[in-house]
């Protein structure tokens, strides 16, 4: 599997890095993971978005749907073969994110959209990809998701606080995406963790490799490096920059 980030920036987009999205490959199966605000665009620099396999969303915050809003006003107001993508959501994304195009907002993302429903502790196969979920630690219902395939796994925390088992549902995975929102000194709520914290985390699940996402704007993504890498020294640390690439498992 490649993973190619389309943007990974928390909260809100900054200058050359949209919020939180991301590309995933496994031969011709083309994965959407979340779509945060200017996704949609770098995704059209790299795919044709009507060969997207599907779309898999997190959580209904912005940061990691918002433009579900213009793929809908492409989708049926650009397009007229009756193409639908594909999306999973979980629990009350439906609703949440149809509330802004009004009374039968969740009617027109249907219209669009072939949706369907995730929750925590289900399983589902996406294009030959086996997806599991994990309920986080976060403020509306968010899911982490498990991609395997025979050649690797990927983890992707979505947003979460430490007040989950990550560790275990990350267990022996090839690549840990994970949000590392704070830093040291500049710690909020626990609704989010750490550089430090998601460091530990892929130490704990005997993660191969980590990749450091959703990074709030104002931070230097080059400090929360360093001290993921002092807390996990041996292990391969990425941040998971706007156009990067990360291999998992076998090529």
């Amino acid at each position: 599997m490649r993973l190619r980030v389309l943007g990974s920036s928390g909260g809100y987009p900054a200058p050359g890095n949209p919020n939180t999205g991301f590309l995933l490959e496994h031969g011709a199966a083309k994965l959407w993971l979340d779509a945060g605000t200017g996704t949609f665009a770098e995704l059209q620099r790299a795919v044709d978005f009507t060969r997207v396999d599907a779309l898999v969303v997190s959580h209904a915050h912005a940061d990691h749907c918002a433009d579900l809003y213009p793929l809908h006003v492409a989708i049926r107001y650009g397009l007229a073969n009756g193409f639908k993508l594909p999306v999973y959501a979980p629990p009350g994304a439906l609703e949440l994110i149809g509330g802004l195009l009004g009374p039968a907002g969740a009617e027109s993302l249907r219209e669009a959209f072939d949706w369907h429903l995730i929750e925590a502790g289900g399983e589902v196969e996406i294009a030959g990809v086996r997806f599991s979920f994990l309920r986080t630690d976060h403020p509306i219902y968010a899911l982490a998701m498990r991609a395997e395939t025979a050649d690797g796994t990927l983890t992707y925390s979505a947003d979460t606080g430490p007040g989950v088992d990550l560790a275990g549902f990350a267990r022996g995975s090839d690549l840990l995406l994970c949000e590392a929102n704070y830093q040291d000194g500049r710690m909020g709520p626990p609704l989010h963790l750490s550089a430090r914290q998601a460091a530990g985390i892929a130490l704990q699940a005997g993660a191969r490799e980590l990749a450091l996402t959703h990074v709030w704007p104002t931070l230097d993504p080059q400090v929360s490096l360093r001290e993921a890498r002092e807390t996990a020294e041996d292990l391969p640390i990425r941040w998971a920059g706007p156009g990067e690439t990360f291999e998992i498992g076998r090529a």
